[in-house]
């Protein structure tokens, strides 16, 4: 009798290279993400694949100016109206939070 056995790898977090574009929009009150299955902007927390690339056009729709950095990447300071792209690299498992500076809204991000 011959047994023929077949193993497979464990499938990768996600597939490397891949590049996500996100609009993320600050307001006075809220960091507003689009949503992961619809073009909806929602405040609701994020979730992500680790090892997943996102671009997030950053646009501030607030009243005063804000600063938005997320694991080392920062907009720098965005006058109202004013608009810039970040590149973030979710490789680690986890929960993060980050806030728009000065006292500006937060976010919420789980990686898993």
């Amino acid at each position: 009798m011959i047994f023929a056995c077949s193993a497979s790898a464990a499938p990768a977090t996600t597939t490397p290279g891949l590049l996500y574009v996100k609009r993320l929009v600050i307001t006075n009150q809220k960091i507003l993400v689009q949503g992961h299955k619809t073009r909806a902007l929602t405040n609701r927390a994020q979730h992500y694949k680790r090892g997943v690339l996102i671009r997030y056009e950053v646009r501030n729709r607030g009243t005063r100016a804000f600063r938005l950095n997320i694991l080392g990447s920062s907009t720098g300071t965005l006058a109202r109206g004013q608009g810039a792209p970040i590149l973030v690299a979710w490789n680690r498992r986890g929960t993060y939070r980050f806030r728009a500076v000065p006292n500006g809204p937060r976010m919420r991000v789980v990686v898993y």
